[in-house]
């Protein structure tokens, strides 16, 4: 097994602690098991931002060190730095989800 797929795979695991769907883990592994590690990278970082998973920074340097080592532009996946969490912050999954909870406690009265 070479550097960059050990990377990549490494890169799948951790967007699976962080919650991506076993469909884009698996999308992004078989990619991998072909050879195409940046078409797996992008998977991973792509579907990330479309489904507004929360990462943190030792994430998002994972992501920077992949590409780094596969010559990927950091523009083609910068844009996911706005998924970093703070800790000081609440994620805006949450904000919805109690939103939401308020909205049918309030109905309920």
């Amino acid at each position: 097994m070479n550097k960059i797929e050990k990377l990549t795979l490494a890169l799948i695991d951790a967007a699976g602690a962080l919650g991506l769907s076993k469909v884009d883990l698996d999308n992004a592994t078989i990619l991998s098991n072909s050879h195409e590690y940046g078409l797996a990278f992008d998977t991973i970082v792509t579907q990330l931002y479309e489904y507004d998973i929360d990462i943190d920074i030792e994430f998002y340097n994972l992501v920077v060190d992949v590409a780094q080592k596969m010559r990927i532009p950091e523009n083609t996946y910068s844009f996911i730095r706005e998924l970093i969490r703070d800790k000081n912050v609440v994620p805006k999954s949450v904000k919805d989800k109690l939103a939401e909870i308020l909205h049918l406690l309030k109905d309920n009265t």
